[in-house]
């Protein structure tokens, strides 16, 4: 239940005094006494300044001769680099997306209007949909000027390059239909090697500087996981380790390599990762991935199924339905209509119920029970179905009257005599048009006041 505005009053905290004690209510701030070597008034003199930047940081243009901070190895100890945040991306341009009711939600959803014989709002029922994502489902629909839709024939995901569709199925899980990931032993690279680099943001190892795939193995991590920064960018990120330890754990991790072997021909082996996707892309890329101008995908589909533009869209077309679903309301419309159910307008909003409003012909003549109901429901305009029922129903009523009484009131709803609106108010057909507005009256001019003479005779204290 909302609160009067009187009575939505925020809690008053200031009798509770979590504060120091001059910062309480009636006490003020205490100030500070300064020693007679030139400090008045809050400021410091020049020779208390000057001590203070002994042995603190460096001024603008000084060097700073400080030791760094060094570890019990004698390393030097660096501040780890803090991952950035990944810039958002603009939802892709001439590209739709659809919010679609599923199939079998709709079915129960009918099932249950029929059965209850209530009228529901269709705005009402598009933001039940939308209140949970396993309701519905989510088309992406290419316009005229829009890019091609690669759609994954195995897991549903969704690119627009085929660049992307390579970065994805680098760890994706459908790769294990095709391809058999094996790790090997192999010789450790020999040489001097005194410092490791490794990746600032995933700590991944790339290797020595001297080892001869070490750029390869930036720019393939940075491709996969940091492609949206720029390579110069994220190779100021990569952080070196010196010593033995380190060199000693990245030499550990080279002593294993996996090798890849095809599902369909076990005797083909692929050396590395890269050779892998080659094959793929060569062969099997077309089998996988199909170019299409609409893809249907599930509203809960996990990120890393879509391209970034197209994540986008789709947390934006939810967000933007969420708020009106003036898209998802004629969408709604057509499914409920299929279903024989009656969409119409009420009051002068969209409404689906067992049956569009129908007057009663003149001729028509109505049995006791449901004369009974609708001269309560003509007398009683908008009034809740419990109070009918109370004051209709006979006392000390058996099951079998009650249904008998609810018999006939489901049939006159059925035949659109009366409206049984979702909020249990129940009305005539009559009252399907939105109720007339009364026009405002256009105010009056006043009159200019006209100086009253001293002479003007008065009555009750007012000038006639």
């Amino acid at each position: 239940m909302n609160e009067k505005p009187e009575e939505n009053k925020a809690l008053d905290l200031s009798a509770l005094d979590f504060g120091p004690s001059w910062a309480r209510q009636g006490e003020s701030k205490p100030r500070k006494k300064y020693a007679d070597s030139g400090e008045r008034d809050g400021r410091r003199s020049e020779g208390n300044m000057g001590k203070r930047r002994e042995g603190g940081r460096p001024q603008r243009g000084e060097r700073d001769d400080r030791k760094p901070f060094r570890g019990r190895d004698g390393g030097e100890l660096r501040r780890p680099q803090r991952p950035q945040r990944p810039q958002p991306v603009e939802a892709t341009a001439a590209v739709a997306a659809d919010i679609m009711p599923i199939e079998e939600g709709i079915d129960n959803l009918s099932k249950e209007i029929i059965a209850a014989g209530r009228t529901y709002s269709v705005f009402e029922l598009a933001r039940m949909i939308l209140a949970s994502r396993d309701r519905y489902k989510v088309i992406f629909r290419k316009e005229e000027t829009g890019p091609e839709l690669l759609q994954s024939k195995l897991d549903g995901a969704v690119f627009l390059t085929k660049a992307e569709c390579l970065t994805y199925f680098r760890t994706a899980e459908c790769l294990k239909e095709l391809y058999t990931a094996e790790e090997v032993e192999v010789e450790a690279p020999k040489g001097s090697f005194q410092s490791i680099a490794k990746c600032g943001f995933s700590g991944a190892l790339f290797g020595p500087s001297n080892y001869h795939a070490y750029n390869q193995n930036i720019i393939d991590l940075h491709q996969a996981e940091f492609s949206n920064m720029a390579l110069d960018r994220y190779k100021s990120r990569v952080v070196t380790e010196s010593g033995e330890e380190a060199v000693n754990a990245w030499l550990e991790t080279m002593k294993k390599k996996t090798q890849y072997r095809l599902v369909s021909d076990t005797e083909i082996i692929f050396e590395d990762e890269k050779a892998m996707l080659a094959h793929f892309e060569a062969k099997l890329f077309e089998d996988t991935f199909r170019a299409t101008h609409r893809a249907d995908v599930d509203s809960q589909i996990l990120g890393k199924l879509l391209s970034p533009g197209l994540l986008t869209l789709l947390k934006e077309t939810i967000a933007d339905q969420r708020r009106y679903p003036g898209k998802l309301a004629p969408f709604l419309c057509r499914q409920l209509s299929g279903r024989h159910l009656a969409v119409f307008k009420w009051q002068g909003k969209l409404h689906c119920g067992p049956s569009r409003p129908h007057a009663i012909g003149v001729d028509v003549q109505l049995a006791e029970r449901p004369a009974i109901m609708l001269a309560w429901i003509l007398g009683n305009p908008g009034g809740g179905i419990d109070a009918l029922w109370k004051t209709v129903l006979p006392e000390e009523v058996t099951d079998e009257v009650k249904k008998a009484w609810f018999h006939d009131l489901h049939w006159m709803i059925n035949e659109g005599f009366v409206i049984l609106v979702s909020d249990g108010h129940i009305f005539s057909s009559d009252h399907s048009s939105a109720p007339a507005k009364k026009a405002a009256t256009p105010k009056k001019k006043k009159k200019a006041a006209e100086p009253v003479s001293k002479k003007t005779p008065e009555k009750d204290g007012k000038s006639e």
